[in-house]
């Protein structure tokens, strides 16, 4: 057998093992029902499009559209079955990882080349195991530079088109991901094209067809929310909203959530299991990889400024493919600066975490000692996370049936439970401020067109509407949420602020017309009074 043949051969079978590794790792994660309010938003509006709603007309997100319709489109293929929803998030981890493999095979061909994608295998879904349009604009966001890498390897036209579709759907899923993708692409496009000698009218061809394929995307969805009579609503809820309430309320200060939330939480947890000076060093070695993460950024241009000053490291950096890396990594990470807390540096760092280790590798090429040290210190770090995170998921043994099939769950949710013996499907029910989850569970309708509803972020009209709607459907049930809510927000949302109780709306309204039968998993159970 030829040393390429062999060479093949161990490709495949480190592709297939990461595979089944993935697979493997993910399942208990996403078979265990998290406290995740966002998840809720997403599942229960692929619901409402499966069933021929209209985002932003009939229920109003900020979330971009394919968000809704990429797992709708699930649902109506296989049904509106949880399975069916933690499927398409199991099937988005592994593509992923798969995805970040064969791209840091191509500058790469070593064993280390899979090191990006196990870590962030690690660091990404088990930290949010849920649906969310980040983790699925990723998928999307990858599959256009996959595209992009194919057609600088082969020059073939169709793959740059393909490139723009990619970044096109990204922008669909999150607005501004997918167009810094596609600005990146230019970028990269025209220097690639220089790189090769290219007269000026084959740049010009290879720009046209990448914004062919992003615009062509864009103008279709544009058609097909206008020919719905839904285009001023798209408008208002992708653009207008976003930079007029919600951002200003989003903001958080750089790696928020580390330690205000991530770090007390671990150590309170090792500390009912280890004694003080060994809750120390496990807290700091699942810290670890967090730290790779705030500190990307940094690390990057300092190994870039240093394989420059080498001659040899110098050629490799301005490589086309590397240099390519760089700029499009670049454009994922800022694409989640408009909120930067941990998790939002985590979506944007799988590119920057192929070039890390790239870079690593040349910076440390004659420092074999020092080099296996980072990663060891690496890797210890990141699988003491992983098996912290495995043994917290696996520990969800208690399994609840619902009209969506059954969850596994930490404990029973009482409210949950409520929902499922006092209500009809497709009753009305509403869930203040924020688990619509609920709605997708239980199969209750919600009757208003909102899943959030928090201050600052919703408008006085907005809560008016609602308090219109609850009214007209006399809706007998309100689940209100008393730990995502009122002051406990700006646990979240550091810049949010309770109004006084003056300038309480929907509370008003629910004090006057329903009273509290019980609460349960932290909801406070109301049913309407009869007048």
């Amino acid at each position: 057998m030829s040393f390429f043949a062999l060479n093949r051969h161990k490709e495949a079978a480190t592709g297939f093992l990461l595979f089944l590794g993935a697979s493997i790792y993910l399942y208990p994660f996403v078979r265990v029902l998290w406290r995740i309010g966002d998840e809720g938003t997403l599942v229960y509006g692929a619901q409402r499009v499966a069933d021929g709603a209209l985002p932003y007309r009939d229920f109003f997100e900020v979330m971009g559209p394919a968000s809704f319709y990429w797992l709708g489109f699930f649902f109506k293929l296989f049904g509106t079955q949880w399975l069916v929803a933690r499927g398409v998030l199991l099937f988005t981890g592994v593509a992923t990882a798969m995805l970040m493999y064969w791209l840091c095979r191509r500058l790469e061909h070593t064993g280390n080349a899979v090191l990006p994608a196990v870590f962030f295998l690690i660091i990404s879904i088990p930290i949010w195991p849920g649906t969310n349009h980040h983790w699925d604009s990723n998928l999307f966001a990858l599959l256009a530079v996959a595209a992009f890498c194919l057609w600088q390897d082969r020059r073939r036209k169709a793959f740059l088109l393909l490139s723009g579709v990619g970044a096109g759907i990204t922008s669909c899923f999150l607005q501004q991901k997918g167009l810094f993708l596609f600005l990146a692409l230019l970028v990269v496009t025209f220097i690639s094209s220089y790189q090769a000698k290219e007269r000026k009218s084959q740049i010009l061809s290879h720009l046209g067809l990448l914004t062919g394929g992003y615009a062509g995307v864009g103008f279709l969805v544009l058609m097909f929310f206008y020919l719905a009579g839904g285009l001023n609503d798209l408008l208002y809820a992708n653009l207008i909203w976003p930079l007029s309430n919600y951002h200003h309320v989003n903001v958080v200060p750089y790696g928020y959530s580390l330690f205000e939330l991530f770090e007390p939480q671990w150590e309170l947890i090792f500390n009912h299991l280890f004694s003080p000076p060994r809750v120390k060093t496990l807290t700091a070695l699942t810290m670890i990889p967090f730290y790779l993460i705030l500190s990307l950024p940094l690390l990057l241009t300092f190994m870039i400024v240093g394989c420059c000053l080498n001659q040899a490291n110098r050629a490799k950096i301005f490589s086309s493919a590397i240099l390519s890396y760089i700029i499009l990594g670049s454009a994922l990470w800022v694409s989640e600066l408009h909120r930067k807390d941990m998790l939002h540096l985590i979506y944007g760092s799988p590119l920057f975490l192929i070039v890390f280790f790239t870079l690593l590798k040349h910076c440390f090429s004659n420092k074999r000692v020092l080099y296996g040290l980072i990663i060891g210190i690496l890797s210890l770090g990141f699988f003491s996370l992983a098996a912290f995170n495995a043994a917290m998921a696996t520990s969800a043994n208690h399994s609840q049936s619902t009209r969506r099939g059954n969850i596994h769950v930490f404990k029973e949710d009482g409210a949950l439970d409520f929902l499922l013996k006092n209500t009809k499907p497709g009753e009305p029910v509403f869930i203040y401020p924020y688990y619509p989850m609920y709605y997708f569970l239980a199969d209750v309708k919600n009757p208003t067109r909102y899943s959030i509803l928090l201050y600052h972020i919703n408008t006085e009209i907005q809560f008016n509407e609602v308090i219109q709607d609850l009214e007209k459907a006399k809706v007998k049930y309100v689940l209100w949420d008393t730990l995502v809510s009122g002051s406990n927000l700006s646990i979240w949302f550091p810049q949010y602020r309770q109004p006084d109780e003056d300038s309480l709306i929907l509370e008003k309204y629910l004090h006057e017309h329903y009273e509290v039968l019980a609460v349960k998993n932290k909801f406070k159970i109301m049913q309407r009074r009869e007048n």
